[in-house]
């Protein structure tokens, strides 16, 4: 794979995260030393049957001659589109490796590694807003910025090309829960020395105005528990931490009892409990096992599901698959997250479900009780201006987005000439105070399925899409190992198929087809049961193509018994 490298220049790599939802994954290089900021994975679409989460093959670094340059990676904040690659980023590079991050990154991390074992060492390095890091000839500086998750830094990339400004994920948020504020100063300190090139986040550029603070939804929140007679269930995501502090809270208040389910909500909130980012009044959290003596109307439990992940704890209870949970009438119900893209459908599923249990269901659509992560239009607009950026390439959000990103940055006084609008793997150079474009590489996905985080081969994801669109037939044949002739019927079993098995017609002349086509080859060649099989599926395939426009997943199988066997 071609791969150049300009000395003297800062080159810039996004693996992922422009163009796409999640796998956030950036290469730096100056000279001999490169780093990686962020290493994220995505979860798959409703196409993708089977697989648990998407990630970049960081193989690539190592083809093209850059993975021994990498000091370390390091990390904006710790939600897992931003760190959930990890363990595969240090899988792939095959070294030893340093991460750094904030507290709470790292403990998120720490806890992500434990479900791994590894040949190498993973070196975890706290560190905090307002630290400078120092690789080689690169500078990093972290500067605080607010987020639906605690604990989130930009990134100031120095080197002796220029400066970058990687905003990581971030909105304006003037009254966070912990009183930690965005860091305005910092962000006018850097641009009055100079930033070279701004990469921002692009995920609310279409929405108008300004991101509502997370303080607005703790307000809903209050009023639709303390309004509830019942138990109430809240569905959110498990990192974030300020949500599930206000509900402790309003629980506390209201005399309440917090059970949570799901074992990403009960692994993020130990960490987070354990390095003080999470505040429990005593009295008020329960343990499972203890659901069935609290009373309905001192209840809430928190749940996984917001997005309607089927094996969730709140798809579970709304299918009433789990033991500690019952939906009754009139309890509360509340998803407390935004429904990202591609989920719509699986969500309303369960909002459907629920309020046949007639249940109080609370959503984003209809109630206040959820607020983005993101910063929209008026935010971004801020940030650029305290940056004044030289050059701009918008970053984590699709195209369109990207597009409209773009956009606002020539609003903003930038010439079309500074702006970039770039894929993963497009390669690009910062020198002499301006951003181009150089080269390009092919950064593949890898697809990983199961709780051992084991690869999924391309061919079986066809195969599993196939299976669920058009189903599985399974034709057997019984030949003498020494004559080659048929013995018995042929047998043809469906699954998941149009075509059902008490069709006898459609059966009739299934079994002649392979049997004329078992015939001809046999007269016409020496049977080789390797080659048998590919023109037995070949031909069910052209017959179900032109017959019902239908591509099944076809399985030949031939089983061979000694001559003289027959009966």
């Amino acid at each position: 794979m071609a791969y150049n490298y300009n000395p003297g220049t800062l080159q810039i790599l996004p693996i992922g995260g422009v163009g796409e939802f999640g796998m956030n994954a950036t290469l730096y290089r100056y000279n001999d030393t490169a780093l990686i900021v962020d290493a994220g994975v995505m979860f798959p679409d409703t196409d993708q049957p089977g697989v648990n989460l998407i990630v970049p093959d960081y193989t690539v670094l190592n083809e093209i001659g850059v993975s021994r340059l990498i000091a370390a990676a390091v990390i904006t904040h710790g939600h897992e589109d931003h760190i959930g690659g990890v363990p595969f980023l240090c899988h792939d590079l095959g070294r030893d490796m340093e991460i750094y991050g904030t507290r709470l990154t790292c403990g998120f991390i720490r806890k992500r590694m434990e479900e791994h074992t590894f040949e190498h060492q993973v070196n975890l390095h706290e560190a905090a807003a307002g630290d400078t890091l120092s690789f080689g000839e690169i500078k990093v500086h972290l500067l605080r910025v607010t987020h639906s998750i605690v604990d989130c830094v930009s990134l100031v990339i120095e080197s002796p090309a220029g400066t970058a400004f990687h905003t990581g994920d971030f909105k304006v948020d003037q009254t966070p829960i912990d009183g930690k504020n965005f860091d305005f100063a910092g962000f006018a300190e850097w641009g009055r020395k100079g930033i070279n090139v701004l990469l921002s986040d692009s995920t609310n550029i279409a929405k108008e105005g300004y991101t509502l603070s997370e303080r607005t939804v703790g307000d809903s929140l209050q009023e639709i528990i303390e309004s509830s007679r019942q138990k109430v269930i809240v569905a959110c995501f498990s990192s974030h931490i300020h949500r599930i502090q206000q509900i402790v809270n309003i629980a506390k208040e209201l005399n309440r009892r917090v059970i949570l389910l799901g074992r990403s909500l009960e692994n993020a909130m130990a960490v987070a409990r354990q390095l003080g980012y999470l505040k429990m009044p005593a009295g008020v959290m329960a343990n499972k096992e203890e659901i069935r003596d609290i009373p309905e109307h001192r209840l809430i439990v928190i749940t996984t599901g917001s997005q309607g992940e089927p094996m969730s704890a709140l798809s579970r209870i709304a299918r009433g698959e789990t033991k500690q949970v019952e939906i009754y009438p009139g309890d509360t119900i509340i998803i407390s997250a935004k429904t990202i893209p591609g989920n719509e459908k699986s969500v309303m599923r369960i909002i459907n479900s629920l309020y046949r249990m007639e249940a109080d269901v609370h959503y984003e659509e209809i109630s206040e009780v959820h607020v983005s992560g993101h910063a929209s239009r008026e935010e971004l607009k801020l940030v650029f201006s305290l940056l004044m950026p030289h050059n701009f390439v918008p970053i984590h959000g699709d195209r369109m987005q990207l597009v409209h990103h773009a956009g606002l940055a020539k609003e903003m006084g930038l010439k079309r000439r500074r702006i970039l609008i770039v894929d993963s793997g497009d390669i690009l150079e910062l020198t002499d105070d301006r951003i181009r474009k150089i080269d390009s590489i092919e950064i593949n996905r890898r697809f990983i399925e199961g709780d051992r985080f084991e690869e999924l081969e391309d061919i079986a994801l066809r195969d599993r899409r196939r299976l669920s669109e058009d189903g599985l037939i399974v034709v057997t044949l019984i030949v003498d190992e020494q004559s080659a002739e048929l013995i018995g019927e042929v047998e043809v079993i469906t699954r998941g198929f149009l075509l059902l098995s008490d069709d006898e017609a459609e059966m009739v002349q299934i079994r002649d087809r392979v049997r004329r086509r078992f015939s001809e080859m046999k007269r016409k060649e020496r049977l080789n049961w390797e080659v048998v099989r590919p023109k037995i599926r070949s031909t069910l395939r052209s017959y179900f193509r032109k017959r019902m426009n239908s591509f099944p997943v076809i399985l030949p199988i031939i089983l061979t018994v000694p001559g003289g066997k027959r009966k």
